[in-house]
């Protein structure tokens, strides 16, 4: 009866924070790429500067209240910001669906932070891909029930991580060779290593390869869509945010193997 009322209580504590944690994955995701501070600098309107208050903070809630205005200068409220705390609610309520828990709910919300960071400016922070291999390393070696450190899963979360970011390494150096420029960022290296390092101990090693699929042909069909709008054909000019493709179908894989359905 004590470990079901202590569940419980973790998994209202992890929805409670998805919406706050969605707004700070928007705020990481907006200010690391332009390199400002995010910790000791108070939120403000991005058009007259006025310092928000604490009842124009609240999540999901202050948008509908101010119906998306500032409440000083009445300019429009960025629609993404909401939109970013519904995600960290619909992650949180994924984590718990996938018995990942509040770790796996903070996995995601690292992921969600890349995935918006490079949906925007096509950047993927250092701060962020550093973040989520650690991340993904402790949710291996203590994974959601455990009663004690998973060596095991630490050695896969390891080797998955290796594995990830040396074969991307390979298709950026393989590319480099042939067409003398570069093909891959390496931020997107970098994040190999924590999404390797997060999928092999959840979803094994062909959930590792059915990731890199699901993305490449997300990234695919994303690259179609935006020649489409601009009436333009497919070029190797196009820059496309694969990282946000990557980050995307990792969580999708990892929800998929953690709920058992994989």
């Amino acid at each position: 009866m004590e470990q079901i009322e202590v569940a419980a209580l973790q998994a209202v504590l992890t929805l409670l924070l998805g919406p706050p944690m969605g707004s700070f994955a928007a705020l990481l995701a907006d200010r690391l790429p332009r390199g400002q501070p995010v910790v000791f600098t108070r939120s403000q309107c991005e058009r007259c500067g006025s310092i928000l208050r604490w009842w124009e903070l609240m999540p999901l809630l202050s948008y509908i209240l101010l119906r998306g205005r500032c409440a000083q200068c009445a300019a429009r409220i960025p629609a993404r910001l909401w939109q970013a705390e519904l995600a960290g609610l619909a992650l949180a309520a994924l984590a718990l669906w996938a018995g990942l828990g509040l770790g796996g709910a903070v996995v995601f919300w690292c992921l969600l932070a890349l995935i918006l960071s490079d949906l925007r400016f096509y950047r993927l922070p250092d701060v962020l891909t550093g973040a989520l291999v650690l991340l993904a390393i402790g949710l291996a070696l203590w994974p959601p029930g455990a009663a004690a450190w998973d060596w095991a899963g630490l050695v896969q979360a390891v080797l998955g991580g290796a594995t990830g970011a040396a074969a991307f390494w390979a298709l950026s150096a393989g590319y480099r060779a042939i067409r003398g420029r570069a093909g891959m960022g390496a931020g997107d290296i970098r994040l190999m290593a924590g999404l390797g390092a997060l999928i092999v101990p959840v979803a094994g090693w062909h959930g590792l390869a059915l990731m890199t699929l699901i993305a490449g042909l997300s990234g695919l069909v994303l690259g179609l869509s935006r020649a489409m709008r601009r009436g333009r054909g497919l070029n190797r000019q196009m820059r496309l945010p694969f990282g946000a493709c990557l980050a995307s179908a990792t969580i999708f894989v990892c929800a998929v193997a953690g709920s058992g359905l994989l």
